[in-house]
């Protein structure tokens, strides 16, 4: 049985939307100049009412200034109100009307009308859909900033859809993409960094990009990047933090973070091992269309590790909520704990943590363990027949203790 990373390519295209926040804070002002025919003004507040930007949000008063601002072709204008128009937001919805306002628009708000020029063109959302005249756009946009539109032409230079199939000019369109905060952008030059497609293989470099965007919501990188934990792969090996971020991914329903996360119940790595949790993980990932995760569940059967899933607690914790607080006011530490989920708040700082083992020994005492973002773990010890209790906080995968403390432990519904 090996690891299963995500090597997906799918792209969704998506419309720009955001506004330009308007340049001054003081609206008196701005509606006076406005009044007085300044466009820039007139579009600033315009953008002001559409967003509720330091006044309540009002479409007809957006409507209203935008529209005398883009009489005087003001880009600003055009552009916020196009959107208006594409999405019927305080107008009726009109795509031709919102064509010829983004077409004036031109490259502003980091190309996001060429984006949205290109978004109707590829979909056909005004007539029959026009390839060519979409990836004319999309590489507009993209020059102008787009980080959408970078994405796609990223993509379609590593497919060689549209354009002929360049791995490097797709390596450089996903960067710009990424350095602009895209998510997929992210994972995708994880993914060629990983692979080395269009750049020189980098595991280091793969590991980066695939934290940062699944610190970002991207799950697939959730995915990969718990993969690389677990081998030591561009990144110090810390079971911990495989489980930390191939949980995560298993909450959004990815296979492949199934059958990842399934391998460590298999084989005990930073957890306690349980073949039938994991059989059950590989049972969803196939379940899920996944083909290693029916292979892998043929495997165990072969080699006699199968076992019929069963409903399973997997914590102590039960349904119930433990809180932990320190006795001493200085530390101004609180741990509270329900089900797999823990969070703990210690002065103004606070981590999210996933219950990682418990390790409770015989002779009463009670102990449990947690993984929490921000390189934090927490070890939680209580003693039955003293009710005495502590929290040590640690780091480095456990090996180094930060702080210990006694804590004051009790349970709520």
């Amino acid at each position: 049985m090996k690891l299963t990373k995500v090597k997906s390519l799918l792209i969704l295209l998506h419309l720009s939307v955001g506004c330009n926040a308007y340049a001054s804070t003081n609206l008196s002002a701005l509606e006076q100049a406005a009044s007085k025919g300044d466009v820039v003004a007139q579009s600033n507040l315009g953008v002001a009412y559409f967003n509720g930007n330091g006044v309540e949000k009002n479409y007809a008063k957006a409507k209203e200034w935008l529209e005398k601002a883009a009489e005087q072709n003001n880009q600003n204008a055009n552009y916020t109100l196009g959107v208006m128009y594409m999405y019927g937001y305080g107008a009726d919805k009109d795509l031709i009307k919102a064509v010829e306002l983004f077409k004036k628009s031109g490259p502003h708000y980091k190309g996001g009308a060429y984006n949205n020029l290109a978004n109707v063109y590829e979909k056909g959302l005004i007539g029959p859909a026009d390839p060519a005249l979409a990836l004319k756009y999309f590489l507009l946009a993209a020059d102008a900033g787009s980080p959408e539109s970078q994405l796609i032409i990223g993509w379609r230079f590593e497919r060689g859809e549209g354009v002929k199939k360049s791995t490097t000019k797709a390596f450089d369109y996903y960067k710009k993409s990424a350095l602009n905060g895209n998510a997929i952008a992210k994972y995708h030059l994880g993914r060629m960094y990983d692979d080395g497609i269009g750049v020189k293989r980098n595991d280091v470099l793969a590991a980066k990009w695939y934290i940062d965007a699944a610190e970002n919501g991207n799950v697939g990188a959730m995915t990969n990047v718990g993969v690389m934990f677990t081998d030591g792969e561009g990144v110090k090996q810390d079971y911990a933090k495989a489980r930390y971020y191939l949980e995560k991914s298993v909450k959004s329903d990815s296979p492949e973070g199934m059958a990842s996360l399934a391998y460590l119940y298999i084989n005990g790595l930073g957890v306690k091992r349980d073949l039938y949790k994991g059989t059950q993980l590989y049972t969803d990932s196939c379940d899920k269309g996944l083909d290693e995760g029916c292979k892998y569940l043929a495997e165990l059967k072969s080699k006699g590790l199968y076992r019929t899933p069963k409903v399973i607690q997997t914590s102590s914790a039960g349904v119930k909520r433990l809180i932990a607080k320190s006795m001493d006011a200085s530390t101004n530490a609180t741990f509270t704990w329900k089900g797999d989920d823990a969070i703990f708040k210690a002065n103004d700082g606070k981590v999210d943590c996933t219950f990682l083992n418990d390790f409770s020994e015989k002779g009463g005492q009670l102990a449990t363990s947690f993984v929490c973002t921000n390189n934090v773990q927490i070890i939680l010890k209580q003693f039955k027949e003293s009710n005495n209790a502590y929290l040590s906080v640690m780091t480095d995968n456990f090996k180094k203790e930060v702080n210990t403390f006694s804590v004051n432990v009790y349970v709520s519904e």
